[in-house]
């Protein structure tokens, strides 16, 4: 009796698990043409990412090599999500921030700045 009843068993659980995966393919496929069909009546999707990709860097008011090897070696890109607003109000290499270092200034007497700058607008 186990015999029989354990190939017919692993039978059900086969077939089972193959309709289940078919179901939620299915339900993947209307998904995805609706998105499509979205997109060609020109909505937006509500799951739409706006991201900004920065460059950060520091830069000195100096004649050493060394310092502007320093800043260009410890400079970072870096990517951020933003709201649909402000991504539409910067552009590709807009300034968001250039702000004088006026704490080294005044410690150590460096003229130093930083400046952020947008390198790259994606939109996934």
């Amino acid at each position: 009796m186990s015999k029989i009843l354990l190939p017919f068993l692993v039978m059900i659980f086969i077939t089972s698990c193959h309709n289940s995966e078919i179901e939620t393919l299915k339900k993947e496929n209307a998904l995805l043409s609706q998105q499509i069909a979205d997109l060609h009546q020109g909505k937006t999707p509500a799951k739409t990412k706006y991201i900004l990709k920065l460059h950060l860097k520091q830069s000195h008011f100096s004649l050493s090599i060394k310092k502007h090897l320093k800043d260009y070696a410890n400079s970072i890109d870096f990517e951020i999500p933003v709201d649909k607003e402000y991504f539409d109000s910067v552009e590709q290499g807009s300034k968001i921030v250039d702000k004088f270092r006026f704490g080294s200034f005044v410690l150590y007497g460096s003229f130093g700045d930083w400046e952020m700058t947008v390198k790259e607008k994606i939109v996934k």
